[in-house]
């Protein structure tokens, strides 16, 4: 039995929770999304599914926890009722794209981002991945903490990463933001005050759910999780 099954966003591994884990205490369990680690490539379906058989081999009780892309899939297998889930936090993510113009130009976006990966290799594209403005919190971490989110990055193959953004990108989620409210578990949304964007989504996600709690990281941006996981530790040994 598990404590919190925690989703990473894209381009890292579950490895990046173990910080938080350690802060927290109880039974974590920390799967690479599919196309990273040694995780195969899925498509959305198959990737909420192997989400839900997830959560029920975690055990009663467990709380659903995602980042960013880890956080889209943890909503959408929430929404399937999986047996013994008993909380969802949902970290900087959207419920997706409502507009199908708006969908298709993302999904075109994310292409774009695919082949860039592909075109680039892993090491150049993180560069330039890590150097978007939203990542910009995690340069006041020490250096040596630095080197290892980068070092855990690297391990992904870039063949996976190019196709979980095909599959996994918000250009290929369909919208849940009118589903909210079928979640039949307490939702807590977390976003960093500076991700104006996100922390928009997290309010309008809590408003929605029967059961729903938006918490503000004061002073964080998109990466909230690796900025400040002191905060995200409250939140999940809460």
């Amino acid at each position: 039995m598990a404590d919190v099954l925690a989703l990473h966003g894209f381009t890292q591994r579950g490895a990046m929770w173990d910080e938080v884990a350690a802060m927290a205490g109880g039974e974590w369990v920390t799967p690479d999304l599919p196309g990273h680690g040694t995780t195969p490539l899925m498509d959305w379906g198959s990737a909420v599914s192997w989400l839900v058989a997830q959560v029920e081999a975690a055990g009663p009780g467990v709380t659903l926890a995602g980042y960013s892309m880890g956080g889209r899939l943890a909503l959408a297998a929430a929404l399937e009722q999986p047996e013994g889930l008993a909380r969802l936090v949902v970290m900087a993510a959207s419920p997706g794209i409502a507009d199908p113009g708006a969908r298709a130009r993302r999904q075109a976006a994310d292409e774009q981002t695919a082949e860039r990966i592909e075109r680039l290799g892993i090491d150049l594209f993180l560069t330039e991945w890590l150097a978007n403005p939203m990542f910009s919190g995690l340069g006041r971490r020490p250096a040596a903490w630095g080197s290892r989110d980068l070092r855990m990055r690297l391990s992904n193959d870039p063949a996976g990463l190019a196709g979980a953004v095909r599959l996994l990108g918000q250009g290929s989620q369909p919208h849940l933001g009118n589903r909210i409210g079928e979640l039949r578990v307490p939702l807590v949304t977390v976003a960093g005050s500076r991700d104006e964007v996100y922390l928009a989504h997290a309010g309008r996600m809590a408003a929605a759910a029967a059961d729903g709690r938006c918490v503000e990281v004061g002073g964080a941006g998109h990466a909230l999780v690796g900025e400040d996981p002191k905060a995200i530790a409250r939140v999940l040994a809460s």
